[in-house]
């Protein structure tokens, strides 16, 4: 792999502009569902086999995208740059968590599938960053691989499924419908 030399996603003026940018527009969308203004559903609309499926998705993120990294991170302490990559994976990570938890309780339940979408897109170019980085043993390498096609499997299971549970149906908010 080509080893990157000057990291940007991975920088901090682009992880705390990425924070403050992702926290203000998911605020933003959140009170605009809340005030009715934006024509979202302000709950997911799933059925009854998709919610099975997503219980078990939270668990899968949960062990590859956040214990998997933490693992990382422990096993490749010693090397400074995976070090500061995968503390500032992790650091948005938890970001992203607290967000999700505060914004659906003031806002509306919905805002977690625009901060999902919206964390799931920078995580990609962070992680797709991170590979090129440094040099890493075959497992690490391989586990962060498996990172990162969890994350491309995130952002089309986001795209297929939960975006689409909370578009509004096709005859509502229409003033003139046929």
């Amino acid at each position: 792999m080509n080893i990157i030399t000057t990291p940007i996603a991975n920088n901090t003026l682009t992880i705390a502009s990425f924070l403050t940018g992702a926290t203000l527009s998911s605020i933003l969308i959140g009170w605009l569902v809340k005030t009715g203004s934006l024509p979202l559903k302000t709950m997911m609309a799933y059925t009854e086999g998709q919610l099975r499926f997503i219980r078990v998705w939270v668990k899968i993120a949960l062990i590859i995208g956040v214990i998997v990294p933490l693992v990382l991170l422990i096993t490749s302490w010693s090397n400074s740059i995976a070090r500061q990559f995968l503390l500032s994976y992790i650091v948005v990570v938890i970001f992203q968590l607290a967000c999700e938890a505060s914004f659906s309780r003031w806002l509306v339940k919905s805002v977690v599938v625009v901060i999902g979408t919206i964390y799931t897109i920078f995580r990609l170019w962070q992680v797709w960053e991170g590979l090129h980085l440094t040099s890493y043993s075959q497992q690490i390498l391989g586990l962060l691989w498996l990172v990162m096609l969890f994350w491309v499997a995130n952002i089309i299971m986001l795209i297929f499924m939960a975006i689409p549970s909370i578009l509004p149906d096709k005859n509502e908010n229409q003033p003139f419908s046929s």
